[in-house]
C-alpha cells in the first residue's frame, strides 16, 4: 500500500511539473500544423500566439541563435542573441513562448541588445 502511495505520489509530481504555469521559452524543432501554415517565409520576425497562454516566435536568421526572457514591471524582454553568422545560410528558429501566470501587457524582442519589431503578428486556433 505504501509503495502504491509513493508511486501515485510521484506520477501526480511529475505531471505536476509538465503542467507548469511559470512563463517559460523554448526553441521547438517540431512546427505543429496549425501555426506552420501561418508561418510567412518572407518575413524574418513572426509572433503567432495560440490561445492565451502560448505563443510561437518564428526568426529567420544566418546564425546560431539562442533565446532568454526577463521580466521588468509589466515588460517581457525576449532576447535573443545571434552569433557565428560565417554561415550564409538563412535557418529559421522557433520559440514556443508559454506564458503560464505572468502578468504582462507589453513584449519588448531585442536581437544582440537591439529592439526589433515584429513584421508579423497572427493567432491560431
Amino acid at each position: 500500500m505504501k509503495k502504491l502511495f509513493c508511486l501515485m505520489l510521484f506520477l501526480t509530481l511529475i505531471l505536476a511539473a509538465c503542467n507548469s504555469s511559470e512563463l517559460n521559452i523554448s526553441e521547438i524543432q517540431s512546427v505543429p500544423n496549425k501555426v506552420q501554415k501561418g508561418i510567412n517565409s518572407d518575413y524574418t520576425l513572426q509572433l503567432i500566439n495560440e490561445g492565451e497562454n502560448t505563443a510561437y516566435i518564428l526568426f529567420q536568421s544566418k546564425g546560431t541563435v539562442t533565446a532568454e526572457l526577463e521580466m521588468k514591471d509589466n515588460i517581457l524582454n525576449i532576447k535573443l542573441d545571434k552569433a557565428n553568422q560565417e554561415n550564409n545560410e538563412l535557418k529559421q528558429y522557433v520559440y514556443k513562448l508559454t506564458r503560464g501566470d505572468a502578468e504582462y501587457d507589453t513584449i519588448n524582442l531585442l536581437v544582440n541588445g537591439q529592439t526589433m519589431p515584429f513584421d508579423n503578428v497572427t493567432g491560431v486556433n
